[in-house]
């Protein structure tokens, strides 16, 4: 799936070059979601709607409508998550009905489209790695695979329903636009407001890609420049909070958590604890050598979660957003601007920087 990465992270790369020679000063937030946006219907869907030129696609649309539900509805099922249920009886859903259709189509277009084609034994994106699935269940199964509507009852175990196969797309839909969105932004603006920084994780790019476009091999050697992202996402985690359910009775600390009561972790406060991390407000890369991360306890960073239950997509996120940073600062240098305000002025209910990340960017000589 890297190839569908490499090839949004060009686009979007001589999307910056242009700018970059008119001059141009950017907000980092629009143009990070459309790259993400894009790759996830590259890497989800197999589609090529190129965001950054055609802002207003279908796809584009709906997706913007999913990430930002009836927020009223979406913060009461978040603290009571059996509210959806009640809700949906009553004809009130959360998400938007109309978009989730559309998706439904999307996929269920896709699959049919390659069952008449074939498929070719390789695994493009998410719809080939569940039709691959399919074909293996079948086989398993002695000829009886495919959607027969058993969704994990009966003969395969392993079979998805198609309407599971519609909820798994939204999860990618969720789990991976303005979540990589906002560290990708967030990190462009830290290293443009702190250049060292910044030179450290070019000189890192230099050495490990040499003049090879970045990709899933080359930058698994970038160490500094996770370190960077880890500690963006640390500042400024693209979840405030996670919320788990318990499911048996339990105690922590003298406190006692009932069967089935909702559990709200807030990672935005874990993460800006100064008793955890000294100077919670410094930009720090190192915090995360190996050295440092050793010695705090494994849960300390919740920024892809942690635990048996953490981010399905960590690695994939993190090939992500490395070939992206990767291919900007092996071409661009990120520098503050005349709208910069430095340090964030962050809003008080979503991480989101009030005045914008505002950046122009450089050409390396």
């Amino acid at each position: 799936m890297s190839s569908h990465i490499e090839r949004n992270a060009t686009v979007m790369l001589d999307n910056l070059k242009l700018k970059q020679e008119r001059g141009e000063e950017l907000e980092l937030r629009e143009i990070c979601a459309s790259f993400t946006l894009d790759v996830i219907a590259s890497t989800g869907f197999g589609l090529e709607v190129n965001t950054l030129k055609d802002p207003r696609n279908r796809f584009s649309t709906e997706a913007k409508k999913v990430i930002n539900p009836n927020q009223l509805l979406f913060t009461l099922t978040v603290f009571l998550p059996e509210l959806a249920q009640v809700l949906s009886k009553f004809g009130l859903n959360v998400l938007p009905q109309k978009s989730m259709e559309y998706f439904a189509n999307v996929v269920d277009l896709a699959i049919e489209h390659r069952k008449r084609e074939g498929l070719n034994g390789k695994i493009n994106d998410f719809l080939d790695l569940v039709m691959h699935a399919e074909v293996e269940t079948a086989i398993s199964d002695g000829g009886h695979g495919g959607h027969g509507g058993h969704g994990g009852h009966g003969g395969g175990e392993t079979e998805l329903t198609r309407s599971e196969i519609h909820a798994q797309a939204i999860v990618l839909i969720f789990a991976g636009y303005d979540t990589v969105a906002i560290v990708l932004s967030f990190t462009l603006f830290l290293l443009a407001n702190h250049p060292d920084s910044c030179q450290k994780v070019q000189a890192e790019i230099d050495d490990k890609c040499k003049n090879a476009f970045p990709n899933h091999d080359n930058v698994q050697g970038l160490s500094y420049l996770e370190m960077c992202l880890n500690e963006a996402m640390r500042m400024f985690p693209p979840g405030i909070f996670i919320t788990r359910k318990c499911v048996q009775n339990t105690e922590v600390q003298g406190i006692p958590i009932p069967k089935g009561m909702a559990v709200l972790v807030p990672v935005y406060a874990i993460h800006n604890d100064p008793e955890i991390f000294p100077e919670p407000t410094k930009f720090d890369p190192e915090r995360f050598s190996p050295e440092k991360k050793a010695s705090r306890h494994p849960f300390a960073h919740l920024g892809f979660e942690q635990g048996p239950r953490n981010c399905i997509g960590m690695r994939l996120g993190m090939v992500e957003l490395k070939i992206a940073v990767a291919a900007i600062l092996q071409k661009l240098t990120p520098v503050p601007c005349s709208k910069t305000v430095y340090p964030v002025n962050l809003n008080k209910i979503q991480v989101k920087a009030n005045d914008g990340l505002w950046v122009k960017f450089e050409s390396r000589k």
